[in-house]
């Protein structure tokens, strides 16, 4: 019993890192029609930006990533303003394309900025226990903030104009635009909430491991399978999605394959979690093509 706790607390804290940033990929997937490569750099940025802001400016974290979170989303706007606000009638896979252009760009600039040594958050968090399983006031603190921001999500696309706005232009952005819903300054409000959730998401990723430029390699494969998981243009689907991906991983590192098979104990070691990731992404896609397909084609 203890270990099944462990497990759904393990799932639950990994699955909340990763959700809070996938929305942000649904969501501009669910406009924009591309997958946004550059979508994890501003998960990087943000993150950067809070860690500055706590350990130059003084800060409190908290504040630091609430700053961080508005700082990046205004960067998200200005990056569509600079680019891809210029390539709108260019294909999907060509704004794919542009897009890692755009996210190798940004590493190499965080990278000039802050060097290639990791960094750490000077944060400590006491040890909790239920059941037995063990976590952290810090984890606790995580899928406390991922919720808030989910459902702050929520209420902004089910419960205000804006969000309803949103929702048409990715129905259908044609007859939104005919029906006088200015579709330059909602898919600018989309990026803005794109780069706030990327910012919160990056921001928990490295208080729970470590701020280093290239950390969007490790958030890239579980982001876009639980987007691919939950449905490439389904927002609160890839929140799903990280949860299912989150358990799926957690389940396979806790089994001990070697006192099935075998008298000696071994099981998959936690760093081949990712390999389960483009599993989960290959199946999806071979399960799914046509419709997979069809969302893509609009």
């Amino acid at each position: 019993m203890c270990r099944v706790i462990q497990i759904l607390f393990n799932t639950l804290i990994y699955g909340s890192e990763i959700a809070i940033i996938a929305v942000g990929v649904a969501l501009s997937y669910s406009i924009l029609r591309f997958a946004n490569f550059a979508h994890v750099q501003f998960a990087v940025v943000g993150a950067y930006t809070a860690f500055s802001l706590h350990q130059y400016a003084g800060a409190p974290i908290a504040l630091a990533a609430v700053l961080a979170a508005l700082l990046t989303g205004l960067f998200a706007v200005l990056v569509d303003w600079l680019v891809f606000a210029r390539l709108r009638n260019i294909t999907p896979e060509g704004k794919m394309i542009v897009s890692w252009g755009v996210a190798l760009f940004i590493r190499s600039i965080v990278a000039a900025m802050f060097g290639g040594s990791a960094r750490v958050f000077d944060v400590s968090s006491d040890t909790l226990s239920i059941g037995g399983a063990f976590f952290t006031l810090q984890d606790v603190i995580v899928v406390a903030a991922t919720a808030l921001a989910m459902l702050a999500l929520h209420a902004l696309l089910y419960r205000t104009l804006a969000g309803t706005a949103l929702r048409a232009l990715a129905s259908n952005r044609d007859l939104a635009e005919t029906r006088g819903i200015p579709a330059a300054r909602m898919i600018g409000l989309m990026w803005f909430i794109c780069g706030t959730t990327a910012a919160l998401g990056g921001t928990l990723f490295a208080l729970q491991t470590r701020l280093q430029p290239n950390m969007d390699l490790v958030m890239l494969l579980p982001v876009f399978s639980a987007v691919t998981i939950g449905g490439l243009d389904r927002v609160f689907g890839a929140a799903l999605g990280a949860v299912v991906l989150s358990l799926a991983q957690n389940l396979l590192i806790s089994v001990d394959f070697g006192t099935l098979f075998s008298g000696e104990s071994w099981s998959v070691p936690t760093q081949f979690r990712d390999f389960i990731a483009v599993g989960a992404m290959v199946l999806i896609l071979l399960l799914r093509p046509r419709r997979i397909a069809a969302r893509a084609a609009g």
